[in-house]
């Protein structure tokens, strides 16, 4: 059988990873991304021709895109208007790009949620739970620069992607000190959404406002890569506070989404952040404590103890779920 050859990529506010994806009959296999700073390149179109340049020009048989957003508009009109980087991400200025009629453009969380399906065990981290019922819907959810959520749905032997923005549902507390926080995070906001916190921002967030509550100041400006590394050094209570606390609370809201989806097909966990900290062995991911706030819901809490809960540990899952919508336009 021939081989098909498609332009997949994953359009972030910093980075833009491009690469080429191959389908061979039933099996799809996606080439090492090159990685673009998006404030490098004025526009997608010329992103897309350095690469492109860089690969020699290939006839392309599909090209799949996705960015953080939803898509507004269909068909030819389709776009995603990023709030952090100014390209045009629209399927016209990547079917003038690439030459190809008809690009397929996508969420990236719809991208990631595509890819779950064909995930091999060793591409995941399980996070407790009993077994996976095969004819439920799935939840995905997954904090990095924001808080990206969908759902799976199966339907006749196939599962069908919902994408969403569910990191801007209200911020629901459960305990006394996450009261205090989002009273304070109020007082900055006024309407506090999941993402305030879960999220690379959201870790900053987090920690200054422990230390706020506690009448003292945080040391310096940092980002969400030194809250953690704060927290994994032990070098600040608060840092250590605020990943503690991102756990218990990235658990109630993977808990709310299970419920609201009934998801007893599993809820998998993507993203940057959690799979990172995983993969530094640091003990930083506070699984026990994920895992408790996941299930505590009350009359609920046999639903939720028997829902498997995984995080996806291959780095380039949204790519491979675009090379799947990709093959399935052709």
């Amino acid at each position: 059988m021939s081989e098909c050859l498609f332009l997949v990529s994953d359009i972030g506010g910093t980075n833009a990873r491009f690469a080429l994806a191959r389908a061979t009959g039933n099996d799809i296999a996606v080439d090492a991304p090159t990685v673009f700073h998006t404030v490098d390149y004025a526009a997608l179109d010329v992103a897309l021709a350095a690469f492109l340049d860089l690969k020699g020009r290939p006839r392309l048989d599909a090209v799949a895109v996705c960015a953080a957003g939803p898509v507004e508009g269909e068909g030819a009109a389709a776009r995603i208007q990023m709030t952090n980087c100014p390209w045009d991400v629209s399927v016209k200025a990547l079917a003038d790009a690439t030459g190809v009629a008809r690009p397929v453009l996508i969420n990236d969380f719809a991208a990631l949620a595509r890819a779950v399906p064909e995930l091999k065990s060793h591409e995941l981290h399980r996070l407790g739970g009993g077994k996976a019922d095969p004819h439920s819907p799935i939840g995905i959810l997954g904090a990095g620069t924001g808080l990206g959520v969908a759902g799976l749905v199966p339907d006749s032997g196939r599962y069908i992607a919902i994408p969403g923005e569910g990191g801007h549902v209200d911020l629901a507390p459960t305990n006394t000190r996450e009261i205090e926080v989002l009273a304070h995070l109020m007082k900055v906001h006024g309407r506090v959404s999941v993402e305030r916190v879960l999220s690379g921002p959201g870790l900053v967030a987090l920690c200054t406002t422990l230390a706020a509550l506690d009448g003292v100041a945080v040391d310096g400006q940092p980002t969400g890569a030194d809250i953690s590394d704060r927290a994994a050094a032990k070098s600040s209570p608060h840092a250590v506070e605020a990943v503690s606390m991102f756990c218990g609370w990235l658990g109630s809201v993977a808990g709310n989404l299970a419920l609201t989806l009934g998801a007893k097909g599993g809820i998998f966990i993507g993203g940057g952040i959690v799979p990172g900290w995983i993969a530094r062995g640091r003990g930083l991911f506070d699984e026990a404590l994920f895992r408790r706030h996941f299930e505590a819901k009350g009359r609920f809490e046999p639903y939720l103890a028997a829902i498997p809960v995984q995080v996806i540990m291959r780095g380039d899952t949204a790519l491979l779920g675009l090379a799947h919508a990709a093959r399935e336009a052709i």
